[in-house]
């Protein structure tokens, strides 16, 4: 893994390999959480298909197809030896397109997006598996926390992306061990 002392930089490529393959997935044009969408906005009755509601799909699903095709390229980049900060941008921004996709799901869905049709615990066919939409909700929910959390993510970029000032640290010389504990 590393040395003795080296488990800080360790950690980084560690959370920046999960960012990567979080945020970085190129998934089939229309296909994933996007495709859970369209299905349930194609299955609604007439009466519920208004302008606005399918305004707020299309928003969802223009998003969905901006960070594909953001995918697309900063996979082309990485393979050319400049990863850049597309993996840190594309995990937040998948993160928040998940939560927003599943959620207007659940609002769909109307009164059936509360029903949870068993506890049972079982293992996904796919890491990101899910054998209901609601289950697929509450995992979404998720997103923002594994590979460093959106906040984390933020800080990241705005400092060393952007060179933004850093949050005051007191103790950022100092070994963790010798770090005070409460």
């Amino acid at each position: 893994l590393g040395e003795p002392g080296d488990g800080w930089r360790v950690s980084l490529t560690t959370l920046m390999n999960e960012r990567v393959s979080i945020g970085g997935s190129i998934p089939a044009k229309g296909s994933g959480p996007i495709a859970a969408l369209t299905k349930t906005w194609q299955g609604l009755p007439a009466e519920r298909k208004d302008a606005a509601t399918l305004d707020e799909v299309m928003k969802l699903w223009s998003r969905s197809e901006v960070l594909r095709l953001t995918n697309i390229r900063a996979n082309q980049m990485r393979k050319m030896g400049d990863p850049g900060p597309e993996g840190s941008i594309g995990k937040m921004a998948s993160a928040d397109l998940n939560k927003d996709i599943y959620a207007k799901v659940i609002d769909l869905m109307g009164a059936d997006g509360m029903l949870y049709g068993s506890y049972e615990m079982v293992r996904p066919e796919t890491a990101m598996g899910s054998d209901t939409l609601q289950k697929a909700f509450l995992r979404s929910r998720a997103n923002s926390i594994e590979g460093g959390t959106t906040e984390v993510m933020k800080n990241i970029l705005g400092e060393r992306v952007l060179g933004l000032p850093g949050d005051v640290r007191v103790d950022r010389e100092v070994p963790w061990s010798q770090v005070p504990r409460n």
